[in-house]
């Protein structure tokens, strides 16, 4: 059975539990919830056929992870669809109710109505490249949020040293964790983009995370639809 002839399961993802919503083979709505945990989701999934369904799921970074990777895992033709796509559908729909269980249906309808690509999963290179990557981002917007408190409390007449030798010994610290992680990132080393990688690093300003996005793209980490 080809994709666009299965069923589609709809899975609205939550930090603890997950809810799907599909037709039955009997043509009967039914909507489950689940615990989004590895045990949990496998006993899901083996109640269910690769040759009758497919999977459609909202991504919402690392909540959906894991049943992404399990279906994938067990076989099944799974898409990932970002939470904006889902919203602007609602829209559309006109589909005002807020549940999990109306959610996880509004996700089996946008699966069913456009049938969207199959996920290509990444290599493991890629999964821990994309996971320092976004270390990396929020350690500097942690640093530029302790250099803003520092520099506002400052402006304090009656400021305590205690309090500002904090902040700098914190400053000092995210600083060294940047550094320890942009020594962790690979270098892209394909000739195919070595062109590309000399005119990045020629302009001034563009800092090399900038490489590791591209190296990103070109294995075809693609943007969700």
């Amino acid at each position: 059975m080809t994709k666009l002839s299965k069923k589609v399961i709809g899975v609205d993802v939550g930090s603890k539990f997950l809810t799907v919503s599909f037709n039955d083979l009997n043509n009967c709505d039914q909507v489950y919830n689940i615990e989004n945990n590895q045990r949990s989701i496998l006993s899901f999934l083996d109640k269910i056929s690769l040759e009758n369904y497919c999977l459609v799921i909202e991504s919402t970074g690392n909540y959906s992870s894991r049943i992404l990777h399990l279906s994938l895992e067990k076989g099944f033709e799974t898409s990932l669809i970002n939470c904006m796509s889902i919203k602007h559908f609602c829209r559309m729909k006109n589909i005002i109710t807020k549940t999990d269980a109306e959610d996880a249906k509004a996700i089996r309808l946008y699966g069913e109505l456009f049938r969207p690509e199959s996920y290509v999963p990444k290599s493991i290179e890629i999964e821990h490249l994309d996971q320092e990557i976004k270390l990396l981002n929020d350690l500097e917007e942690e640093k530029r949020r302790y250099a803003e408190k520092l520099k506002a409390l400052r402006f304090n007449p009656y400021l305590n040293p205690n309090t500002e030798k904090h902040y700098e010994r914190r400053l000092k610290q995210l600083e060294k964790e940047i550094k320890e992680v942009e020594l962790r990132l690979p270098k892209l080393q394909n000739a195919e983009f070595k062109e590309v990688k000399d005119l990045i690093q020629s302009v001034s300003g563009i800092t090399a995370r900038f490489l590791y996005v591209i190296s990103i793209f070109r294995n075809n980490d693609k943007p969700i639809l």
